[in-house]
């Protein structure tokens, strides 16, 4: 093999079918490398002539970069970011990229399927059929009919706007708390509030906004505190943006009445993850993003974007433009 040709790095902790990646980038002419089920420590020493790191939930370390000299784009698989070190790329001059473009409807429609699961309590109802209580309709009381409550989405980019339309029809009251929205930019008919304001309002609340420093544990004690309905609260964004214990003690105390999650803070979680077993709460497995068209969106985005980018064309989704 040509030693001049471009090296791409395909790695993953889990193995994945990577089909349509090397299709994509052998057509191209680049060396593709798939690196399944290694740990990021364990990487051989082969990965440092990669000029493209593909990663899905790979955690990239510092330490990995200072191996990887030629490297020049992370292209991240999906649309989170804790698991890159944005600002250490930035600093040797690595372009990182994310695909926020490749499921926008299915995590919306997961959002509102846990919302509507959670909000109708089929997961109890289910549980009493299943235990022979089918006369125990009782136990499910309070159930408001949806028309008559108010949603309230933290953050609202273009999921949260999915989120919005696919709602509507319901004829519930639709706010929104989000610092970077323009109130000119907020769908007709929706409300644009303080987050206290939303925490103290919304009968169900979707949280819809990326994990940073800024809003890790968004959902703690306080902010629970500052929930006067004790709503419902769906979580298909990051883990880390609710305190799990303080979401555990909510729940417990009937502070928050249901909980819908895709995303823990740690992934995957222990068995005898409290939340996992919670009867009120409904966790899946991180699948919000995932259907076969998504899935073949995503693959394909990304490889063609990485050929723009080697071919030195302008690629979109650049998360560290300089």
């Amino acid at each position: 093999m040509d030693d001049m040709m471009k090296k791409i790095a395909l790695v993953n902790f889990s193995t994945l079918d990577y089909s349509i990646e090397e299709t994509i980038l052998r057509k191209a002419g680049y060396q593709v490398d798939v690196y399944d089920g290694i740990a990021t420590e364990d990487l051989p020493t082969a990965i440092k002539d990669a000029e493209v790191l593909v990663v899905q939930l790979q955690q990239v370390t510092e330490a990995l970069l200072e191996r990887m000299p030629s490297l020049k784009l992370i292209a991240r698989e999906g649309i989170g970011l804790d698991s890159i070190p944005v600002q250490a790329a930035s600093e040797r001059g690595i372009t990182v990229m994310n695909v926020p473009d490749y499921c926008l409807e299915e995590v919306a429609v997961h959002a509102v399927s846990l919302m509507l699961a959670a909000h109708r309590k089929l997961f109890p109802s289910s549980a009493l059929v299943r235990g022979g209580q089918w006369t125990q309709m009782p136990e499910l009381k309070p159930i408001f009919a949806l028309s008559e409550l108010t949603l309230g989405l933290i953050g609202m980019g273009r999921i949260g706007a999915q989120v919005i339309s696919r709602m509507r029809g319901f004829g519930c009251r639709i706010i929104v708390s989000d610092p970077y929205l323009h109130p000119d930019s907020a769908p007709e008919g929706v409300e644009l509030v303080s987050l206290d304001e939303l925490l103290a309002q919304s009968d169900l609340i979707t949280l819809h906004c990326p994990y940073t420093e800024e809003t890790k544990h968004l959902i703690d004690k306080r902010r629970i505190e500052k929930m006067k309905k004790k709503p419902v609260l769906i979580n298909v964004s990051r883990g880390p943006l609710i305190h799990e214990g303080d979401l555990l003690d909510a729940l417990n105390s009937g502070d928050i009445s249901f909980a819908g999650l895709d995303v823990l803070t740690q992934e995957p979680p222990a068995n005898d993850h409290p939340l996992l077993h919670h009867p009120k709460a409904i966790v899946t497995n991180h699948i919000a993003w995932y259907s076969e068209q998504s899935e073949a969106r995503m693959r394909n985005l990304t490889s063609n974007r990485i050929v723009d980018f080697l071919e030195g064309r302008e690629i979109p989704n650049v998360v560290n433009k300089k």
